[in-house]
């Protein structure tokens, strides 16, 4: 993992995210690439003095920020960059342009019937940006994801995510743990089918520890925190589908959701 890219706002959330990306560079050796989106001028502010003059200041004081971030880790390698424009769109034109392997966001969280309507800037970036996203919410200590969950629905197309996912969780010689969640207990796989699915998935998991495991829950979101909470998990992972605009504002984004309620990092990983 060469190139980590961590866009923040400067809030205590968001420095939740710079400390964690901080350690994973650390560990993985990365150039870490700090991001403060500016919100973009209207047209009609482009012609007015006194806005130029404000948009540049807001400029200098975020640049002055981020380095001082940089300055304050001088044995890691870093890119600062101000852009202006919305955040999710940035990111992606940001991504397009350097080669971005990572992206690690903070996020409060969500509730309410809203959530899936408007969502957070972390839920848009997790929904348009095609990367793997880490999604911080309390500040850690360290980054030791000896114990790790991946959710998964155990169809052919997840594997190629489950791939991706071992490929980052190998640096820390995890206990994995994959899980099918039934919260459709009618028209759900059979569970004798489903565990037969789940062993064929341990084999993927070799040379690791991997215990499988079929959760039953009201929402998908929902069982992957309990199982992780009873098992006392570091990261949660779940691959990133793509839903159609319409049905996911009536049946919401299992990623979404859980970027929103988990309490423990969540790497969503698209593909």
């Amino acid at each position: 993992m060469k190139n980590i890219l961590i866009p923040t706002d400067f809030s205590a959330c968001a420095g939740n995210a710079v400390h964690a990306g901080i350690l994973l560079a650390k560990r993985f050796g990365s150039r870490i690439h700090l991001l403060h989106t500016l919100p973009a001028l209207r047209a009609r502010d482009r012609n007015d003095s006194h806005r130029l003059a404000e948009q540049a200041q807001a400029r200098e004081n975020a640049l002055s920020l981020l380095k001082e971030i940089s300055t304050q880790n001088p044995d890691l390698s870093f890119l600062v960059d101000v852009r202006e424009g919305k955040l999710p769109a940035t990111i992606s034109q940001y991504v397009a342009e350097t080669g971005i392997d990572m992206i690690v966001m903070g996020s409060h969280g969500a509730s309410g019937t809203n959530e899936y309507f408007i969502g957070s800037n972390t839920q848009k970036v997790v929904r348009k940006v095609h990367l793997p996203v880490l999604v911080i919410k309390d500040k850690l200590e360290h980054v030791d994801f000896n114990k790790v969950v991946f959710a998964t629905n155990l169809n052919q197309g997840e594997k190629e995510a489950f791939a991706r996912f071992k490929d980052f969780v190998k640096h820390f010689l995890p206990e994995i743990h994959i899980v099918y969640i039934n919260n459709d207990p009618f028209f759900g796989l059979p569970y004798v089918h489903t565990k037969e699915l789940l062993e064929e998935w341990k084999v993927l998991a070799k040379p690791f520890e991997c215990q499988t495991h079929y959760f039953s829950a009201y929402t998908v979101d929902q069982g992957i925190r309990a199982l992780s909470e009873e098992i006392g998990a570091s990261l949660v992972s779940i691959s990133n589908h793509q839903r159609h605009p319409m049905k996911r504002m009536f049946s919401g984004s299992n990623v979404e959701a859980l970027v929103n309620h988990a309490q423990l990092p969540v790497l969503s990983i698209d593909y």
